[in-house]
């Protein structure tokens, strides 16, 4: 699209879509450790923000990308191409916008990202990665709601 700035020559602007996603690790937990492990951190860390977990298409996830303060993460961003250190996922049927952890006293947001096609075709292939067994994931999610009275 051309846009005239000022006068002056026009201006292109493009939008150049990610060719592609490559993870270096995958760390698949039941949906009730990964929020364990998301709550045990956030106190850790002083607990004055509150944790967010992302989830899209029936799975929970963490991700942990390189920091661009490298010259060959920005090299590898600027030809479309994105690297994950780590992936922390769970399996996830439905969504709740919150999780209260009952013990720790302890709010965890879930961030329905769905909308967003990367993160789609990464819940996707995180699903096919999967190795937990269905019948233990609906134990966690069983679990997860139970927690839900928690700070009510």
């Amino acid at each position: 699209m051309d846009i005239e700035v000022d006068g002056d020559q026009p201006m292109d602007i493009v939008v150049e879509p990610w060719k592609k996603l490559i993870i270096h690790e995958l760390l698949e937990y039941k949906f009730e450790d990964l929020a364990k492990l998301v709550a045990t951190q956030s106190v850790q860390q002083g607990g004055t923000a509150i944790p967010t977990i992302s989830w899209a298409e029936g799975v929970a996830f963490l991700i942990s990308p390189f920091p661009d303060e490298s010259e060959v993460i920005i090299e590898e961003k600027l030809k479309g191409i994105i690297h994950y250190n780590t992936v922390l996922f769970a399996l996830k049927p439905s969504f709740e916008a919150e999780i209260f952890m009952r013990g720790s006293q302890i709010r965890i947001n879930l961030i329905d990202v769905g909308t967003n096609e990367i993160f789609k075709l990464l819940a996707k292939t995180l699903k096919s990665h999967a190795k937990i067994p269905a019948s233990v994931q609906a134990n966690s999610t069983a679990m997860s709601q139970s927690l839900a009275a928690g700070l009510q």
